[in-house]
């Protein structure tokens, strides 16, 4: 258990990291530039970075969204000042929620394609700004108003959709780029090739309910543990319901369980 405490320890400072830069890397990650860009005939940075992010599900699930994506950094720093755990009971009527925020942003990424018949610019890692080359850093570490600008509209919203629904909400509710690390899992775990998982072994659960408190994503873990289960759609992989048993109940897996692995896709 140990080791995967350091591993949680890690995984915080790196939320911190990525908050620290997130002025720089702002417009990477950015579901609203994937859709200007198309609509002018680019492929961007952004677009890239769905797209690896998409591959990477494939073979890890949602880990991305607990290590690499900035927006559930955002999320986690930016809680720690209004501490709300969210509601598992509110949380199974508004996860659907995201689903159709996703088909309405792929609609609108798919409407750039459409509306240039086909016409492309290439790929621009400079976006918004194509023809300059400083664009790929989101600030240019002058312009004080871009910095509040950034950090106003994300700290606003971040700490909006924790006052409303609690912490890593956003990821719950109305997060699309979730959803394609939800679909990537859904392919892998049907397919069963080897791939980053949990399993657990619910003989050896105390029922303490720890690893339910732990979540950030505020599921119930120790009812998936006592099911032999432990796939959720919304499960982000952060570990921290391992780095909390005191029993080893749950554990990461990359070669399936045959007798324990008979997933859900609910």
């Amino acid at each position: 258990m140990g080791q995967f405490k350091n591993l949680l320890n890690f995984r915080k400072l790196l939320m911190f990291i990525w908050v620290i830069v997130l002025p720089i890397t702002f417009n990477w990650m950015s579901p609203v530039l994937i859709v200007m860009g198309g609509l002018e005939g680019y492929i961007t940075m952004s677009f890239i970075i769905f797209a690896v992010w998409f591959g990477s599900s494939l073979f890890i699930g949602r880990a991305y969204c607990s290590y690499l994506c900035q927006w559930g950094a955002a999320q986690e720093v930016l809680g720690y000042t209004v501490q709300k755990q969210l509601d598992p009971a509110k949380k199974r009527k508004r996860r659907k929620i995201k689903y159709i925020v996703f088909v309405i942003w792929i609609a609108f990424v798919a409407l750039g394609p459409i509306l240039n018949m086909g016409y492309f610019n290439g790929f621009n890692s400079f976006y918004p700004t194509p023809d300059d080359p400083t664009g790929i850093i989101s600030w240019n570490g002058v312009d004080i108003g871009q910095f509040i600008f950034y950090f106003g509209i994300l700290g606003s919203v971040v700490i909006l959709f924790v006052l409303v629904g609690g912490n890593r909400s956003f990821c719950n509710y109305a997060c699309p780029m979730g959803v394609l690390g939800i679909i990537g899992t859904k392919i892998k775990n049907l397919l069963k090739y080897p791939s980053l998982h949990l399993e657990a072994d619910p003989e050896k659960c105390t029922k303490c309910k720890q690893c339910s408190k732990a979540c950030l994503m505020g599921l119930n873990v120790h009812e998936l543990v006592a099911s032999g289960n432990m796939y959720d759609a919304d499960c982000i992989l952060c570990g921290s319901c391992i780095a909390t048993c005191k029993q080893d109940t749950i554990k990461y897996a990359w070669k399936w369980n045959k007798l324990k692995s008979k997933t859900s896709l609910n």
